[in-house]
């Protein structure tokens, strides 16, 4: 074949077909790692944790003249028994924080999914949060608080159910 004998078009041929051929694979790549397992985990992994950063934060910030709105954001960002048990004693924590004037807030430093059930809708986190407290009028006071905190999925919402020190 006469067009094969000209080197520099027997050379475009061949990195043509070698184009071609890369470009199929990564076609299939794509296309199979859009359908991946591993896609799905990452997301729900990243699902936890934009919801642990807010849930955390929250449950880490009031102001005394704010403090029945802020109780209220407690109480969206939680479920379980944690919710219960804020639910329970909503008017007694409003009645502190008004009574002692305090004022939190909470940075959220660091944060890990350690455990992540997307099937059961069940997760737990370790999370470093620094934290703003002034009360009574006092100099605020700032500290690193060293956190586990449970999540639960509900109505396809992540929810913090449970927060503990840690060691």
């Amino acid at each position: 074949m006469r067009l094969f004998r000209d080197p520099l078009m027997a050379t475009l041929a061949v990195l043509t077909v070698v184009a071609v051929a890369a470009a199929a694979w990564f076609g299939v790549a794509w296309a199979s790692a859009a359908r991946d397992d591993g896609l799905a985990q990452a997301e729900q992994r990243d699902a936890v944790l934009r919801a642990a950063e807010r849930g955390l934060v929250t449950l880490h910030t009031i102001d005394h003249r704010e403090a029945e709105r802020d109780v209220a954001a407690w109480l969206d960002v939680t479920a379980g028994g944690l919710h219960r048990d804020l639910e329970g004693d909503r008017a007694g924590q409003v009645e502190q924080a008004r009574q002692t004037k305090t004022v939190s807030s909470a940075e959220l430093l660091r944060a890990a999914v350690t455990e992540l059930n997307a099937h059961a809708g069940t997760a737990r986190v370790i999370a470093v949060l620094e934290v703003t407290l002034e009360a009574r009028g006092e100099k605020a006071s700032t500290g690193r608080k060293r956190l586990n905190a449970d999540l639960v999925r509900r109505d396809g919402q992540w929810q913090v159910s449970a927060v503990e020190a840690a060691a």
